[in-house]
Protein backbone atom coordinates (compact mmCIF):
# COMPACT_ATOMS: atom_id res chain seq x y z
CA UNK A 1 0.00 0.00 0.00
CA UNK A 2 2.64 2.60 1.28
CA UNK A 3 4.03 1.85 -2.83
CA UNK A 4 0.92 2.12 -4.49
CA UNK A 5 0.40 5.40 -2.38
CA UNK A 6 4.21 6.85 -3.55
CA UNK A 7 3.44 6.30 -7.19
CA UNK A 8 0.18 7.94 -6.75
CA UNK A 9 1.92 11.15 -4.65
CA UNK A 10 4.58 11.38 -7.11
CA UNK A 11 1.81 11.73 -9.95
CA UNK A 12 0.00 14.23 -8.33
CA UNK A 13 3.57 15.71 -8.17
CA UNK A 14 3.89 16.05 -11.85
CA UNK A 15 0.32 18.18 -12.13
CA UNK A 16 0.47 20.09 -9.27
CA UNK A 17 3.80 22.23 -10.74
CA UNK A 18 3.74 26.15 -10.58
CA UNK A 19 3.37 28.40 -13.30
CA UNK A 20 6.75 28.90 -14.88
CA UNK A 21 7.32 32.34 -16.81
CA UNK A 22 8.25 29.98 -19.85
CA UNK A 23 4.23 28.74 -19.58
CA UNK A 24 3.20 31.89 -19.24
CA UNK A 25 5.16 33.11 -22.20
CA UNK A 26 3.67 29.81 -24.06
CA UNK A 27 0.11 31.26 -23.33
CA UNK A 28 0.76 34.76 -24.22
CA UNK A 29 1.67 33.25 -27.53
CA UNK A 30 -1.38 31.44 -28.03
CA UNK A 31 -3.23 34.46 -27.01
CA UNK A 32 -1.78 36.31 -29.37
CA UNK A 33 -2.29 33.91 -32.05
CA UNK A 34 -5.35 33.99 -30.99
CA UNK A 35 -5.95 37.92 -31.39
CA UNK A 36 -4.47 38.05 -34.81
CA UNK A 37 -7.29 34.63 -35.82
CA UNK A 38 -10.44 36.58 -34.46
CA UNK A 39 -8.97 39.76 -36.63
CA UNK A 40 -9.04 38.18 -39.65
CA UNK A 41 -12.01 38.59 -41.61
CA UNK A 42 -12.47 34.98 -42.57
CA UNK A 43 -11.32 33.12 -39.04
CA UNK A 44 -13.12 35.98 -36.92
CA UNK A 45 -16.11 34.97 -38.60
CA UNK A 46 -16.14 31.18 -37.67
CA UNK A 47 -17.61 29.89 -34.47
CA UNK A 48 -14.85 27.07 -34.23
CA UNK A 49 -12.27 30.11 -34.11
CA UNK A 50 -14.06 31.79 -30.67
CA UNK A 51 -14.70 28.30 -29.31
CA UNK A 52 -10.59 27.62 -29.91
CA UNK A 53 -10.30 30.72 -28.37
CA UNK A 54 -12.68 30.05 -24.92
CA UNK A 55 -11.19 26.84 -25.07
CA UNK A 56 -7.54 29.20 -24.45
CA UNK A 57 -8.94 31.13 -21.58
CA UNK A 58 -10.11 27.79 -19.63
CA UNK A 59 -6.60 26.01 -19.86
CA UNK A 60 -5.23 29.25 -18.74
CA UNK A 61 -7.57 29.71 -15.60
CA UNK A 62 -6.92 25.65 -15.30
CA UNK A 63 -3.01 25.63 -15.25
CA UNK A 64 -2.21 26.97 -11.76
CA UNK A 65 -5.14 25.48 -10.09
CA UNK A 66 -4.77 21.74 -12.07
CA UNK A 67 -5.59 19.36 -10.07
CA UNK A 68 -6.31 21.12 -6.85
CA UNK A 69 -9.87 20.25 -5.30
CA UNK A 70 -11.21 21.44 -2.51
CA UNK A 71 -11.13 19.06 0.24
CA UNK A 72 -7.58 17.86 -0.63
CA UNK A 73 -5.73 16.33 2.28
CA UNK A 74 -2.47 18.99 3.40
CA UNK A 75 -0.10 16.12 3.35
CA UNK A 76 -1.10 15.22 -0.16
CA UNK A 77 -0.77 18.88 -1.53
CA UNK A 78 2.85 18.64 0.72
CA UNK A 79 3.92 15.37 -1.19
CA UNK A 80 2.60 16.75 -4.56
CA UNK A 81 3.68 20.09 -5.22
CA UNK A 82 7.82 19.43 -5.18
CA UNK A 83 9.18 21.71 -7.29
CA UNK A 84 8.19 24.96 -4.84
CA UNK A 85 9.18 25.66 -1.26
CA UNK A 86 6.14 26.57 0.64
CA UNK A 87 5.78 29.21 3.57
CA UNK A 88 3.41 28.99 6.13
CA UNK A 89 1.12 30.94 8.40
CA UNK A 90 -1.79 31.03 10.27
CA UNK A 91 -4.52 33.59 9.37
CA UNK A 92 -7.86 33.99 11.14
CA UNK A 93 -11.12 34.85 8.33
CA UNK A 94 -14.37 35.51 10.06
CA UNK A 95 -13.46 34.00 13.22
CA UNK A 96 -11.67 31.06 12.02
CA UNK A 97 -8.13 30.33 11.73
CA UNK A 98 -6.50 28.33 8.69
CA UNK A 99 -3.30 26.87 7.81
CA UNK A 100 -1.82 28.36 4.91
CA UNK A 101 0.68 27.16 2.23
CA UNK A 102 1.94 29.78 0.29
CA UNK A 103 4.06 29.19 -2.74
CA UNK A 104 4.71 31.57 -5.62
CA UNK A 105 1.37 33.36 -6.77
CA UNK A 106 -0.55 30.63 -4.93
CA UNK A 107 -2.33 30.51 -1.12
CA UNK A 108 -3.63 27.69 -0.39
CA UNK A 109 -6.06 27.73 2.95
CA UNK A 110 -6.43 24.64 4.96
CA UNK A 111 -8.46 23.97 7.93
CA UNK A 112 -8.86 22.63 11.28
CA UNK A 113 -8.94 19.15 9.71
CA UNK A 114 -6.45 19.75 7.22
CA UNK A 115 -7.78 19.57 4.46
CA UNK A 116 -8.30 22.37 1.49
CA UNK A 117 -10.82 24.82 2.42
CA UNK A 118 -9.98 27.83 -0.60
CA UNK A 119 -7.68 29.20 -2.31
CA UNK A 120 -5.91 32.64 -3.64
CA UNK A 121 -4.25 32.22 -6.72
CA UNK A 122 -3.60 35.37 -8.92
CA UNK A 123 -3.85 34.60 -12.68
CA UNK A 124 -0.36 35.93 -13.84
CA UNK A 125 -1.07 35.44 -17.74
CA UNK A 126 -4.58 37.58 -17.65
CA UNK A 127 -6.93 38.71 -15.14
CA UNK A 128 -10.06 36.94 -15.03
CA UNK A 129 -9.52 34.23 -17.77
CA UNK A 130 -12.90 32.83 -17.07
CA UNK A 131 -14.72 36.16 -17.81
CA UNK A 132 -12.95 36.14 -21.40
CA UNK A 133 -14.04 32.80 -22.18
CA UNK A 134 -17.23 33.19 -21.68
CA UNK A 135 -17.41 36.48 -24.11
CA UNK A 136 -15.64 33.82 -26.35
CA UNK A 137 -18.14 31.14 -26.47
CA UNK A 138 -20.92 33.91 -26.16
CA UNK A 139 -19.29 35.50 -30.04
CA UNK A 140 -19.19 32.01 -31.09
CA UNK A 141 -22.86 31.37 -30.20
CA UNK A 142 -23.11 34.30 -32.13
CA UNK A 143 -21.56 33.19 -35.41
CA UNK A 144 -23.03 29.07 -35.00
CA UNK A 145 -26.37 29.91 -36.86
CA UNK A 146 -26.53 25.95 -37.67
CA UNK A 147 -25.84 25.03 -34.37
CA UNK A 148 -23.30 22.91 -35.45
CA UNK A 149 -21.10 23.18 -32.11
CA UNK A 150 -23.95 24.08 -29.73
CA UNK A 151 -23.13 20.88 -27.68
CA UNK A 152 -19.52 22.38 -27.21
CA UNK A 153 -20.66 26.15 -26.12
CA UNK A 154 -22.48 24.51 -23.76
CA UNK A 155 -20.72 21.79 -22.28
CA UNK A 156 -18.08 24.68 -22.02
CA UNK A 157 -20.69 27.58 -21.03
CA UNK A 158 -21.34 24.93 -17.90
CA UNK A 159 -17.71 23.71 -16.94
CA UNK A 160 -17.17 27.49 -16.70
CA UNK A 161 -19.76 28.58 -14.88
CA UNK A 162 -19.22 25.95 -12.08
CA UNK A 163 -15.67 27.29 -11.86
CA UNK A 164 -16.91 30.87 -11.62
CA UNK A 165 -18.64 29.82 -8.70
CA UNK A 166 -16.10 28.43 -7.00
CA UNK A 167 -13.90 31.35 -7.39
CA UNK A 168 -16.75 33.56 -6.37
CA UNK A 169 -17.14 31.86 -3.14
CA UNK A 170 -13.45 31.48 -2.33
CA UNK A 171 -13.17 35.83 -3.28
CA UNK A 172 -16.00 35.97 -0.55
CA UNK A 173 -14.26 34.34 1.93
CA UNK A 174 -11.39 36.44 1.70
CA UNK A 175 -13.74 39.10 1.53
CA UNK A 176 -13.03 40.99 -1.61
CA UNK A 177 -17.02 41.41 -2.15
CA UNK A 178 -16.11 43.18 -5.67
CA UNK A 179 -14.14 39.88 -7.22
CA UNK A 180 -16.96 37.57 -6.01
CA UNK A 181 -19.70 39.84 -7.63
CA UNK A 182 -17.68 39.28 -10.88
CA UNK A 183 -17.69 36.06 -10.75
CA UNK A 184 -21.15 35.55 -9.41
CA UNK A 185 -22.47 38.06 -12.33
CA UNK A 186 -20.47 36.38 -14.96
CA UNK A 187 -21.47 32.40 -14.14
CA UNK A 188 -25.49 34.31 -14.57
CA UNK A 189 -24.32 35.10 -17.96
CA UNK A 190 -23.54 31.64 -19.11
CA UNK A 191 -26.62 29.77 -17.36
CA UNK A 192 -29.08 32.34 -19.40
CA UNK A 193 -27.09 31.83 -22.27
CA UNK A 194 -29.73 30.37 -24.80
CA UNK A 195 -27.66 27.82 -24.99
CA UNK A 196 -28.44 26.72 -21.29
CA UNK A 197 -31.15 29.01 -20.81
CA UNK A 198 -31.88 28.68 -16.59
CA UNK A 199 -31.88 31.22 -14.28
CA UNK A 200 -29.61 30.11 -11.16
CA UNK A 201 -32.01 31.50 -8.43
CA UNK A 202 -28.91 30.43 -5.65
CA UNK A 203 -26.70 32.15 -7.82
CA UNK A 204 -28.79 35.47 -7.93
CA UNK A 205 -29.14 35.53 -4.50
CA UNK A 206 -25.25 35.19 -3.62
CA UNK A 207 -24.64 38.50 -6.11
CA UNK A 208 -27.74 40.31 -4.38
CA UNK A 209 -25.16 39.65 -0.92
CA UNK A 210 -22.11 40.17 -2.96
CA UNK A 211 -22.97 43.19 -4.03
CA UNK A 212 -24.49 44.96 -0.96
CA UNK A 213 -21.40 43.60 0.58
CA UNK A 214 -19.23 45.27 -2.15
CA UNK A 215 -21.19 48.88 -1.24
CA UNK A 216 -23.06 48.47 -4.72
CA UNK A 217 -26.48 49.67 -3.93
CA UNK A 218 -27.95 49.16 -7.73
CA UNK A 219 -26.89 45.97 -8.05
CA UNK A 220 -27.53 44.60 -5.13
CA UNK A 221 -31.52 46.14 -5.34
CA UNK A 222 -31.53 44.83 -8.70
CA UNK A 223 -30.68 41.17 -8.05
CA UNK A 224 -32.64 40.93 -4.39
CA UNK A 225 -35.63 42.01 -7.04
CA UNK A 226 -34.50 39.29 -9.31
CA UNK A 227 -34.33 36.67 -6.68
CA UNK A 228 -37.65 37.44 -5.83
CA UNK A 229 -39.16 37.37 -9.11
CA UNK A 230 -38.06 34.00 -9.55
CA UNK A 231 -39.00 32.73 -6.30
CA UNK A 232 -35.75 31.86 -4.44
CA UNK A 233 -36.96 33.82 -1.11
CA UNK A 234 -34.63 31.96 1.15
CA UNK A 235 -37.12 31.82 3.87
CA UNK A 236 -37.85 35.51 3.64
CA UNK A 237 -34.38 36.74 3.63
CA UNK A 238 -34.29 37.70 0.77
CA UNK A 239 -37.78 40.13 0.91
CA UNK A 240 -35.93 41.26 4.04
CA UNK A 241 -32.66 42.42 2.23
CA UNK A 242 -34.40 44.10 -0.48
CA UNK A 243 -36.59 46.46 2.09
CA UNK A 244 -33.36 47.01 3.77
CA UNK A 245 -31.60 48.46 0.76
CA UNK A 246 -34.71 50.09 -0.82
CA UNK A 247 -34.53 52.24 2.89
CA UNK A 248 -31.03 52.61 2.62
CA UNK A 249 -31.95 54.35 -0.47
CA UNK A 250 -34.44 56.48 0.72
CA UNK A 251 -37.62 54.30 -0.33
CA UNK A 252 -39.21 54.22 2.37
CA UNK A 253 -42.75 53.24 2.00
CA UNK A 254 -41.85 51.05 -1.20
CA UNK A 255 -39.91 49.18 1.90
CA UNK A 256 -42.50 48.94 3.98
CA UNK A 257 -45.11 47.20 1.15
CA UNK A 258 -42.45 45.52 0.97
CA UNK A 259 -42.01 44.24 4.14
CA UNK A 260 -45.71 44.06 4.50
CA UNK A 261 -46.22 41.59 1.88
CA UNK A 262 -43.26 39.08 3.10
CA UNK A 263 -44.73 39.15 6.66
CA UNK A 264 -47.77 37.55 5.19
CA UNK A 265 -45.58 34.72 3.57
CA UNK A 266 -43.31 34.66 6.11
CA UNK A 267 -44.74 35.27 9.67
CA UNK A 268 -42.63 33.59 11.80
CA UNK A 269 -38.95 34.91 9.87
CA UNK A 270 -37.01 37.39 12.47
CA UNK A 271 -35.32 39.63 10.01
CA UNK A 272 -38.77 40.68 8.20
CA UNK A 273 -40.10 41.10 11.49
CA UNK A 274 -36.85 43.44 12.57
CA UNK A 275 -37.00 45.00 9.86
CA UNK A 276 -40.27 45.82 9.58
CA UNK A 277 -40.14 46.96 13.46
CA UNK A 278 -36.59 49.16 12.05
CA UNK A 279 -38.84 50.84 9.67
CA UNK A 280 -41.75 52.00 12.14
CA UNK A 281 -39.03 53.24 14.51
CA UNK A 282 -37.01 55.34 12.11
CA UNK A 283 -40.03 56.46 10.30
CA UNK A 284 -40.93 60.30 9.94
CA UNK A 285 -44.50 59.71 9.92
CA UNK A 286 -46.94 57.36 10.69
CA UNK A 287 -48.78 55.92 13.32
CA UNK A 288 -45.48 54.39 15.59
CA UNK A 289 -48.13 52.12 17.75
CA UNK A 290 -48.67 50.26 14.57
CA UNK A 291 -44.72 48.68 15.01
CA UNK A 292 -46.46 46.97 18.33
CA UNK A 293 -47.87 43.62 16.88
CA UNK A 294 -45.05 43.16 15.33
CA UNK A 295 -42.56 43.46 18.24
CA UNK A 296 -45.15 41.40 19.92
CA UNK A 297 -44.95 38.45 17.41
CA UNK A 298 -40.98 38.97 17.26
CA UNK A 299 -40.79 38.37 21.30
CA UNK A 300 -43.09 35.49 20.59
CA UNK A 301 -40.21 34.19 18.51
CA UNK A 302 -37.42 35.41 20.42
CA UNK A 303 -38.63 35.77 24.00
CA UNK A 304 -34.81 36.18 25.12
CA UNK A 305 -34.16 38.82 22.76
CA UNK A 306 -33.93 41.68 25.07
CA UNK A 307 -33.56 44.38 22.00
CA UNK A 308 -37.17 43.64 21.23
CA UNK A 309 -38.05 44.83 24.71
CA UNK A 310 -35.83 47.79 24.29
CA UNK A 311 -37.47 48.54 21.27
CA UNK A 312 -41.14 48.04 22.76
CA UNK A 313 -39.72 50.39 25.51
CA UNK A 314 -38.90 52.98 22.98
CA UNK A 315 -42.02 53.34 21.48
CA UNK A 316 -44.12 53.38 24.93
CA UNK A 317 -41.58 56.17 25.77
CA UNK A 318 -42.82 57.71 22.57
CA UNK A 319 -46.12 57.60 23.16
CA UNK A 320 -45.56 58.78 26.51
CA UNK A 321 -46.56 55.75 28.46
CA UNK A 322 -43.77 56.03 31.22
CA UNK A 323 -45.37 53.15 33.11
CA UNK A 324 -45.39 50.58 29.96
CA UNK A 325 -41.65 51.90 29.01
CA UNK A 326 -40.51 51.69 32.40
CA UNK A 327 -41.56 47.77 32.56
CA UNK A 328 -40.28 47.45 28.94
CA UNK A 329 -37.04 48.54 29.80
CA UNK A 330 -36.81 46.41 33.25
CA UNK A 331 -37.51 43.36 30.77
CA UNK A 332 -34.69 44.38 28.81
CA UNK A 333 -32.12 44.32 31.61
CA UNK A 334 -33.61 41.58 33.71
CA UNK A 335 -32.98 39.34 30.32
CA UNK A 336 -29.35 41.29 29.44
CA UNK A 337 -27.98 43.64 32.99
CA UNK A 338 -24.41 43.21 31.64
CA UNK A 339 -25.71 45.20 28.42
CA UNK A 340 -24.79 49.07 29.95
CA UNK A 341 -26.98 50.95 27.19
CA UNK A 342 -29.72 49.37 28.86
CA UNK A 343 -28.69 50.30 31.92
CA UNK A 344 -28.01 54.02 30.73
CA UNK A 345 -30.51 54.37 28.64
CA UNK A 346 -33.01 53.42 32.03
CA UNK A 347 -30.69 55.82 34.69
CA UNK A 348 -31.15 58.62 31.98
CA UNK A 349 -34.48 58.55 31.23
CA UNK A 350 -34.74 58.78 35.24
CA UNK A 351 -32.12 61.65 35.27
CA UNK A 352 -33.93 63.39 32.85
CA UNK A 353 -37.44 62.99 35.07
CA UNK A 354 -35.78 64.75 37.62
CA UNK A 355 -33.98 67.66 35.81
CA UNK A 356 -37.39 68.24 34.31
CA UNK A 357 -39.12 68.65 37.93
CA UNK A 358 -36.13 71.00 38.65
CA UNK A 359 -36.65 73.21 36.10
CA UNK A 360 -40.17 73.32 36.82
CA UNK A 361 -39.39 73.95 40.53
CA UNK A 362 -37.32 77.25 38.61
CA UNK A 363 -39.24 78.47 36.24
CA UNK A 364 -42.92 78.80 38.93
CA UNK A 365 -42.12 80.88 41.29
CA UNK A 366 -45.45 81.03 42.23
CA UNK A 367 -44.98 77.63 43.96
CA UNK A 368 -45.82 77.52 47.87
CA UNK A 369 -43.75 76.00 50.60
CA UNK A 370 -45.72 72.83 50.33
CA UNK A 371 -45.46 72.35 46.87
CA UNK A 372 -41.83 73.12 46.46
CA UNK A 373 -41.22 70.76 49.38
CA UNK A 374 -43.36 68.18 47.29
CA UNK A 375 -41.54 68.65 43.87
CA UNK A 376 -38.03 68.92 45.77
CA UNK A 377 -39.08 65.41 47.25
CA UNK A 378 -40.29 64.27 43.82
CA UNK A 379 -36.72 65.21 42.25
CA UNK A 380 -35.10 63.85 44.06
CA UNK A 381 -36.56 60.65 44.36
CA UNK A 382 -36.09 60.72 40.84
CA UNK A 383 -32.52 61.06 41.14
CA UNK A 384 -31.98 58.39 43.63
CA UNK A 385 -33.82 55.98 41.31
CA UNK A 386 -31.19 56.77 38.47
CA UNK A 387 -28.23 55.94 40.97
CA UNK A 388 -28.55 51.78 40.37
CA UNK A 389 -28.93 51.72 36.90
CA UNK A 390 -25.97 54.16 36.09
CA UNK A 391 -23.57 52.52 38.93
CA UNK A 392 -24.48 49.56 37.12
CA UNK A 393 -23.84 51.46 34.01
CA UNK A 394 -20.64 52.78 35.09
CA UNK A 395 -19.13 49.37 35.97
CA UNK A 396 -19.78 47.95 32.52
CA UNK A 397 -18.53 51.04 30.47
CA UNK A 398 -16.36 52.83 33.07
CA UNK A 399 -14.75 54.99 30.50
CA UNK A 400 -17.87 56.84 29.38
CA UNK A 401 -18.03 60.46 30.63
CA UNK A 402 -21.50 61.06 29.81
CA UNK A 403 -22.57 58.11 32.77
CA UNK A 404 -19.54 59.66 34.94
CA UNK A 405 -21.27 63.49 34.59
CA UNK A 406 -24.61 62.43 35.77
CA UNK A 407 -22.83 60.22 38.78
CA UNK A 408 -20.61 63.15 39.83
CA UNK A 409 -24.56 65.14 39.63
CA UNK A 410 -26.37 63.40 41.53
CA UNK A 411 -24.19 62.70 44.16
CA UNK A 412 -23.33 66.50 44.33
CA UNK A 413 -26.55 67.22 44.80
CA UNK A 414 -26.85 64.53 47.76
CA UNK A 415 -23.15 65.01 49.45
CA UNK A 416 -24.26 66.50 52.48
CA UNK A 417 -26.73 63.23 53.51
CA UNK A 418 -23.66 60.98 54.43
CA UNK A 419 -19.74 60.39 54.61
CA UNK A 420 -20.64 57.46 52.08
CA UNK A 421 -22.33 60.29 49.57
CA UNK A 422 -19.51 63.09 50.10
CA UNK A 423 -16.88 60.09 48.93
CA UNK A 424 -18.70 59.10 46.38
CA UNK A 425 -19.22 62.60 45.29
CA UNK A 426 -15.43 63.46 45.69
CA UNK A 427 -14.63 59.65 43.56
CA UNK A 428 -16.61 60.63 40.18
CA UNK A 429 -15.69 64.21 40.85
CA UNK A 430 -12.20 63.34 40.61
CA UNK A 431 -12.60 60.53 37.40
CA UNK A 432 -14.50 63.38 35.63
CA UNK A 433 -11.30 65.64 35.99
CA UNK A 434 -8.85 62.88 34.59
CA UNK A 435 -11.33 62.23 31.18
CA UNK A 436 -11.25 63.67 28.06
Amino acid sequence: MKKILFVLCLFCAVQLTAQTEKEKEKFLSKIADSDKAIADPKKGAEAKTWVSRAELFTDIYNAPRKNLLPGMAQLQVRFAITNEKARTDIREIDGTDYEVMMFDGRDLYFDALGQLAFWDIKDKVVAYPLVKAYEAYAKASELDAKNSLIKKIRTGLTDISGKMNTEASFAFQLERYDVALTYFEASLACTSHPSIGVADSLVTYNAALAANFADNKDKALTYFKKSIDIGFYQNGNAYANYADMLQANGNAEEAKDVLSKAFVKFPENQNILLSLINHYLTAEEGDISEVLPYIKQAQQNEPTNASLYNAEGAVYEHLNNEEKAMECFNKAIEIDPNNYVYQYRVGAWLYNRAVDVQNRINDDISLSDEQYEKMMNDMNAEFEKAIPYMTKAYELMPTNKDIVESLRSIYYRFQERSPEMMEKFEFYKNLSETME
